[in-house]
């Protein structure tokens, strides 16, 4: 079965933008199963025919009640959504399941701190790659414990760029020991915009990729829409018939 995901940082462009007008644009006509948007707002999506979920997570920075660290979209309905609270305090994490064929497949988007995340307000700012690595050290346990239920494609904004060119190695090594089980399949420079993102996508091994790459940051006009550029992964999900958890 052919499933499309899609992964976007929209750089907090409010719904009324046309950035955001823009992108979700070519988002629809692209007609993915799946997306996942950092740094959205709750309406983000709101014309698109499915399924949205969102949390709000950290504020490293004033913003709005409607903005949002990760926003998931899927064309079928949602299940067992949850705020990953140990989580959602440092950056954004949020889980569901949904279903892909006759199974149901757990999804996780994530928003993982860049390397100057600090707490607003909090007078002693954070140090570099200090948040970035206590989310990664509260997610090992949830995504090796996840990794054994189902089925499962972790998407979002990891902001590290893989392979690494610059950087902590030490943060670096953490991010790929705590995705060991799943493959990253955006890591590389990426067709259609030669180069590599921080806008990542893993799945299990219940997902063959058949095509990886980029969709553009600026708009048929040649205007600059975000600050990142999409993420299109199309899959082959054989979970039906070979289950391996």
């Amino acid at each position: 079965m052919h499933y499309r995901i899609i992964n976007w940082n929209i750089e907090r462009h409010g719904p009324g933008s046309w950035q955001a007008a823009s992108l979700t644009g070519d988002i629809a006509v692209l007609k993915p199963d799946l997306v996942c948007l950092t740094e959205a707002w709750k309406q983000t999506l709101s014309q698109l025919d499915g399924y949205s979920v969102s949390a709000p997570g950290a504020a490293w920075s004033a913003q709005d009640p409607d903005e949002r660290k990760v926003l998931l979209w899927s064309r079928r309905s949602w299940e067992n959504v949850e705020v990953a609270h140990e989580l959602d305090s440092l950056g954004g994490c949020l889980t569901g399941l949904t279903t892909i064929g006759p199974d149901k497949v757990r999804i996780v988007g994530l928003c993982i701190p860049y390397q100057f995340a600090s707490p607003l307000g909090q007078v002693s700012k954070a140090k570099q790659w200090e948040m970035h690595e206590r989310f990664l050290c509260k997610l090992e346990p949830l995504l090796s414990k996840w990794s054994t239920e189902r089925p499962m494609i972790v998407l979002g904004d990891f902001n590290r760029r893989m392979p690494r060119s610059w950087g902590p190695k030490k943060s670096y090594e953490l991010l790929e020991r705590v995705f060991e089980r799943l493959n990253i399949v955006t890591t590389g420079s990426l067709d259609n915009v030669d180069d590599r993102t921080v806008d990542h996508v893993a799945v299990s091994s219940q997902f063959n990729p058949s095509q990886v790459m980029g969709i553009p940051a600026e708009s048929a006009d040649g205007r600059k829409r975000s600050d990142h550029f999409g993420v299109m992964v199309d899959c082959l999900y054989t979970g039906f018939q070979t289950r391996h958890f």
